[in-house]
């Protein structure tokens, strides 16, 4: 069996844990919640395993992309493609051979486990969200991205960013949504241009106002008429203002804004689709590089093609093809490809035929891809769909179609991953277990679905 990544281990009691213990117990007393009353550990930048979710908004067509099906005689048309060829094959993975398919497989596919024949048991794109990004379609847990912040680096100050799609924190912890890296930029020196990258201020003049304010701070918690309420929020406040410092890290890496990754306009289907995944990707890598946090949402949206399907299909799997590839190039260049998770996933899936606007509309059977340098899981599939795109059951030990077996949904999807990614009794101590679903094991390098 393949070893899960670890929690990070227990630091130290020390001055900022005391100060954590004096705070979360003043908390207590006022019924608040303790999510992250704390700054980051300036001096301890985290430098554990990294997790990424890239949600394809609106319903991918996974036949398309992962889970290949051509056309059955007598069946209404699954493919146009599949009218003048064959699925494509690289290791052990099947795919469809359109867009950058071929090129994404043969580059990825001995570190991607392709996960397929999810029901994700919806055709709403809410509840399919919902369930997909949290492995619950009821409300109450959290994100996958933001489970694992809150249990690797809780006291990070960017723990858990959100550049785009579905976030949910279940109360852990606190989430951080940017829209553009000039934004980052103005959080961590916001008295510097982000353009030029010349001061706004004077050097002398910044640190006379800190330091006015931190004198400020310290009077005011003097005072013994604060309720715990408002002591609680200016020791809240004190101890973010001590982040001050580690975002200097993230500051030294955000490019001047002509060096940022431009947008992306394609025109598919007589639409028009506009597409900032590369900066999302480059704002993430950012963070991790800087130390400041550990899980970052992403997101690429267009996949609702109830017209035009093919056109709009294929145009937007070429850009994530040509996405992740930058992705995988940039992890690389800034040191970071050997700590990160990528999960790949999308609402649910498209219908096993054209509708009248020659497009495709919402079908409940999708599937997902996890991304992995020198994963020994990877060039493996696992899920199994039948020639329609029907899920199929499958054993709960050896992964084979079994019609006595269990048809897999997003939560056995989320189940194994947290065990893979050593979440799952940090989510049972929160009381944010999954309940009965088994943990099936997509992770065992030596179980495939796979013929």
């Amino acid at each position: 069996m393949t070893k899960p990544i670890n929690s990070v281990d227990a630091k130290v009691l020390g001055r900022r844990t005391l100060l954590r213990a004096a705070v979360t117990g003043v908390a207590a007393s006022a019924g608040l919640s303790t999510m992250r009353l704390w700054g980051a550990d300036i001096d301890s930048a985290y430098g554990g395993k990294l997790l990424v979710t890239l949600q394809l908004d609106g319903g991918v067509d996974v036949t398309q992309l992962c889970d290949p099906k051509v056309n059955i005689p007598g069946e209404r048309k699954i493919n146009h493609w599949a009218d003048t060829a064959e699925p494509g094959q690289i290791g052990n993975i099947s795919y469809a051979p359109i867009a950058a398919n071929e090129q994404l497989f043969r580059r990825f596919g001995a570190d991607t486990l392709v996960i397929n024949g999810i029901d994700t048991q919806t055709n709403s794109h809410e509840t399919g969200r919902l369930f997909n990004w949290t492995g619950s379609n009821a409300e109450g847990q959290p994100s996958l991205s933001a489970l694992f912040a809150a249990s690797q680096s809780p006291d990070q100050p960017l723990a858990y960013s959100v550049y785009g799609g579905f976030s949910r924190t279940g109360g852990l912890i606190s989430l951080n949504r940017f829209d553009d890296l000039a934004d980052m930029a103005l959080l961590a020196q916001p008295s510097v241009d982000p353009n030029s990258k010349q001061p706004l201020r004077e050097a002398s003049d910044v640190e006379r106002s800190h330091a006015l304010v931190q004198a400020d701070i310290d009077r005011l918690l003097m005072q013994p008429e604060l309720s715990v309420r408002q002591r609680l929020s200016m020791l809240r406040y004190k101890e973010s203002r001590s982040s001050r410092d580690g975002l200097q890290r993230l500051a030294a890496l955000i490019p001047a804004r002509d060096q940022i990754v431009p947008d992306v306009d394609i025109e598919a289907g007589g639409q028009r689709f506009w597409s900032n995944l590369k900066r999302q990707m480059q704002g993430a890598l950012m963070v991790f590089k800087s130390g400041l946090g550990s899980a970052a949402d992403l997101s690429l949206g267009g996949f609702d093609s109830h017209n035009e399907h093919d056109t709009i299909s294929t145009a937007l799997l070429t850009h994530l093809g040509d996405s992740l590839s930058y992705f995988w190039d940039e992890a690389e260049n800034l040191g970071l490809a050997d700590r990160i998770v990528l999960v790949v996933g999308s609402d649910f899936g498209r219908t096993n035929h054209y509708n009248d606007g020659n497009g495709k509309d919402h079908w409940n059977v999708g599937s997902y891809m996890v991304m992995e340098r020198g994963a020994a899981w990877g060039d493996r599939v696992a899920g199994l769909s039948d020639e329609l795109h029907f899920a199929q059951p499958i054993n709960p030990l050896t992964l084979k179609a079994d019609r006595r077996g269990v048809i897999p949904t997003p939560a056995h999807v989320h189940q194994s991953l947290r065990d893979y990614l050593g979440l799952t009794g940090f989510a049972q101590n929160q009381s944010l277990d999954l309940g009965s679903v088994e943990s099936l094991p997509f992770f065992d390098p030596f179980v495939s679905s796979s013929s």
